[in-house]
């Protein structure tokens, strides 16, 4: 039996894939962080502009041991009240589909307490947000995390007056990828072009 190239270049990416996914879920991970921002109640910032200071800090009440934080991402999430029919701003609870915190802040190394001051970028689309910060180990993975609202995603929300975003997707392409999950959308691609 001969093995036609296409279908090897297939079977790797396939591998790839499935060798990246590390099928970690928010509601496993501890929350040992406590997060908050700078946002002023009521206060609009504007992209480009306004800044945004991001403290956060390990809970020393918890019993959870953070010998094997190693790093740290922070990131800028939609509140629900901007993922309402947006199929590219979907939650979930696999980290390797959720698309809620799409925008980095910053990452680096773990410290148990700390302060970091961001200028909103631009292109950051109009909408509502908060804030999590990730704690990653040494095989990069989330292990934990903590974030500026509840798990309900309704307190300590602020507003980004921004780029004007429209819907993204549109046709079939759109459905597609929608269905698969972006990831894999471009695997569907290369099937389809076999």
């Amino acid at each position: 039996m001969e093995l036609h190239p296409t279908s090897v270049l297939l079977l790797l990416s396939c591998f790839m894939v499935a060798s990246y996914a590390h099928n970690v879920h928010l509601s496993t991970l501890n929350q040992s962080l406590i997060v908050s921002d700078s946002a002023t109640p009521g206060k609009v910032l504007k992209a480009g502009v306004d800044t945004l200071t991001i403290t956060w800090a390990y809970n020393t009440n918890l019993t959870v041991s953070d010998a094997n934080y190693t790093t740290i991402e922070a990131k800028l999430c939609y509140a629900p009240l901007s993922q309402t029919g947006r199929d590219d701003r979907k939650t979930d609870d696999n980290l390797d589909f959720d698309k809620t915190c799409p925008f980095d802040i910053t990452n680096g190394t773990y410290k148990r307490a700390n302060t970091f001051t961001w200028t909103i970028p631009k292109d950051t689309p109009s909408a509502t947000y908060f804030v999590r910060v990730y704690v990653i180990n040494a095989k990069n993975h989330e292990i934990a995390y903590g974030q500026t609202t509840n798990d309900q995603k309704t307190t300590n929300l602020f507003q980004v007056d921004g780029v004007v975003s429209e819907q993204k997707g549109s046709g079939a392409w759109s459905v597609i990828g929608n269905s698969f999950g972006y990831r894999y959308a471009w695997l569907l691609m290369l099937v389809l072009i076999l």
